[in-house]
């Protein structure tokens, strides 16, 4: 049983994320990753050069300069190859599939795209994230959470022990996982970049117990509670873990929640922050979680529903027209039709001219460029219907001429309905030339909406509450490997 909260993502300012070269361990949450030359980011550039000048105190004044003339170079650089990206968009997978290139591991991890202009730029949208994570290649990570508990004086929960969350989850929190996509990647020469998202849904869903299989047991009862001198009915709900046990697990986990939307028109690499508040008798099971470091799925997961804007590649087609058959195809259509088609039957006419091979026989043949060779079969469905529509487009008004019922007119009343029909068009310069004309076309179904998911767990996290910070477990080999450390 999953109750959902749910958070719209606001359409802000970003762009095409432009591909950095850098180690992902060290990066921090929220950057793209990619390969070659190790360069650092311009915060990353400009920290060194005022860290490098406080240690030193006599450094000359050269080093600093030097190190001022990096951090400008480095600026130059970011802004060009930005530039160079403005116009690149992620692929659709079915245009151009990229993730064949890398290992059963990196495609369980992660969504990959290419892009339109750079065959060597992958994009990806990580399937799984976590917590957020501080100082994640160092001996003592520090996670961006904390967990506390306090008792209320007053208010309806009043002397009850409530729990009190916080902190940021991260898209890209598993480190170990970017760093494999990464080592592919330049192993192929591939650079890589988070997804640009033009929308984004963030859903926390708060978690209940299932049995194994089947619908979910639950026995709701209505407690009443009186504020300020009013009966207020709430709904109590639980479930149970198996039929042998009593209803006393409370469907129940948040007494408040909030959390900050993610942004649309940025990247899929993101953070994000929330703060809530748990109903009395969770603290002792947080307690356990936070004391063995264990996954918190059955209290509180999170998904993302990314929507990201793909393109598709601009295909070729080229028809070859024998005027002479085609017109005779035009009048005996015509002729079955009383002369005088609706626009129904001259769309049928034109989808039926699509699919014939033989332009003695019926007047024309439409091939498609596929992976550099002439054919006669539309690479998919799509493609053969952008063709019909290229091709009515192109010799409907040779064939026919389109005729509108009049309508006696009212002063003051514009009419906005029409009723055409088609008949067959005097066209004198095709039928006196006798020439067969061969016609090039491109085509594109244009950008298509590619919807992609980020589930966020909450994991491997220790102490908190009465201990103080929240530690990651580094004692857990697995716990380990999501930050990347052997």
């Amino acid at each position: 049983m999953r109750l959902s909260k749910t958070s719209r993502g606001l359409l802000g300012k970003g762009g095409n994320p432009a591909a950095s070269h850098w180690n992902p361990a060290s990066a921090p949450h929220g950057h793209s990753v990619g390969t070659g030359t190790p360069v650092l980011g311009l915060r990353a550039i400009g920290a060194q050069a005022r860290e490098r000048c406080a240690l030193h105190s006599s450094c000359h004044a050269k080093e600093c300069q030097h190190m001022k003339k990096l951090l400008s170079a480095a600026a130059v650089a970011a802004l060009s190859f930005t530039a160079t990206q403005a116009l690149a968009a992620p692929m659709s997978p079915s245009a151009r599939p990229v993730s064949q290139h890398f290992s059963p591991q990196v495609q369980d991890a992660f969504t990959l795209l290419g892009d339109t202009d750079n065959l060597n730029l992958v994009y990806y949208v990580p399937r799984r994230g976590g917590v957020a994570v501080q100082s994640p290649s160092t001996p003592s990570p520090i996670p961006r959470f904390q967990a506390t508990a306090f008792v209320p004086t007053f208010g309806y929960f009043a002397g009850l022990e409530l729990a009190n969350l916080g902190g940021s989850f991260s898209t890209t929190s598993d480190l170990g996982a970017l760093n494999k996509l990464s080592q592919e990647a330049a192993a192929k020469g591939f650079q890589i970049a988070p997804a640009p998202a033009a929308r984004s849904t963030t859903q926390f869903l708060l978690s209940g117990y299932a049995p194994p299989n089947g619908r979910v047991e639950v026995d709701c009862q209505f407690e009443i509670i009186v504020v300020n001198g009013r009966d207020v009915r709430v709904p109590k709900c639980f479930t149970r873990i198996d039929p042998t046990q009593p209803y006393d697990l409370d469907t129940n986990v948040m007494y408040k929640f909030n959390t900050m939307p993610t942004l649309g028109g940025s990247v899929v690499a993101q953070d994000i922050a929330f703060q809530a508040t748990t109903l009395p008798g969770w603290t002792p099971q947080l307690r356990t979680l936070m004391a063995t470091g264990a996954q918190w799925d059955n209290i509180m997961t999170a998904q993302i529903d990314w929507d990201i804007k793909t393109h598709n590649l601009t295909r070729q087609a080229r028809f070859t027209v024998n005027w002479r058959s085609l017109f005779e195809q035009a009048s005996t259509f015509a002729a079955f039709h009383l002369r005088s088609c609706v626009d129904i039957e001259v769309r049928g006419f034109f989808e039926r001219l699509v699919t014939c091979s033989a332009e003695n026989t019926c007047g024309i043949r439409i091939e498609y460029l596929n992976n550099n060779v002439w054919g006669p079969t539309a690479p998919n469905d799509a493609n053969f219907i952008n063709v019909v529509n290229a091709v009515q487009n192109r010799l409907q008004d040779e064939l026919f001429n389109e005729v509108r019922r009049y309508t006696t007119p009212v002063n003051g009343q514009v009419s906005n309905q029409t009723n055409s029909i088609f008949t067959l068009r005097a066209n004198y310069e095709k039928l006196i030339l006798e020439r067969n004309e061969t016609i090039y076309l491109q085509y594109n179904p244009g950008p298509t909406d590619f919807q992609v998911k980020t589930n966020l767990n909450v994991t491997c996290l220790k102490d908190g509450f009465e201990m103080g910070r929240v530690n990651w477990n580094m004692e857990d080999a697995g716990c380990r490997a999501l930050l990347g450390q052997p």
